[in-house]
């Protein structure tokens, strides 16, 4: 299990309705032309079987100021889940132990982790996956895939779910 809690240090991107969102370490600003407002850190949990793909998910993550939390398998992150809720889970489907398609059954059966949003990353197609996506899933990656776009993916979800 990595628990990894440093985020980037600065740098600064614009959200789609004009907020300065500065990342620094161990806290992220907004701020707009008419106030400032201190926002956490927001925690993704990663549940992915290969070590390396984890890895580079979290540092891409890392850098653009989230806080990661990784599992290497299904029984894994319903430990950490059990531990403390993220604000969004990047989640592989074909997982030891318990899979991901049964993770998202749990996560949607659970008050505590009923909302929280799913980006799905896996080698399956959409097709194949369907099913689980429309029941539970917010988005879908399949791979190979940039790391920039689960990044995006997961941005998009934290700033809809503010």
């Amino acid at each position: 299990m990595s628990m990894n809690t440093s985020p980037a240090n600065a740098a600064d991107t614009s959200s789609a309705i004009g907020t300065l969102v500065q990342v620094a370490v161990g806290s992220v600003t907004a701020q707009s032309a008419t106030k400032s407002v201190k926002l956490v850190p927001r925690t993704v949990l990663i549940v992915e079987d290969v070590p390396g793909l984890a890895e580079v998910l979290a540092l891409n993550l890392q850098a653009s100021g989230f806080e990661t939390v990784t599992a290497h398998d299904g029984l894994q992150a319903l430990y950490l889940l059990d531990q403390a809720v993220p604000d969004v889970v990047v989640l592989d489907l074909q997982l030891p132990q318990v899979s991901g398609f049964r993770l998202i059954q749990l996560l949607r059966s659970r008050t505590a982790t009923a909302r929280i949003p799913i980006v799905v990353i896996t080698a399956l197609s959409f097709r194949e996956a369907e099913d689980v996506v429309r029941r539970g899933a917010d988005a879908f990656l399949t791979k190979p895939f940039a790391p920039e776009e689960v990044v995006n993916c997961v941005a998009r979800l934290v700033a809809r779910a503010l």
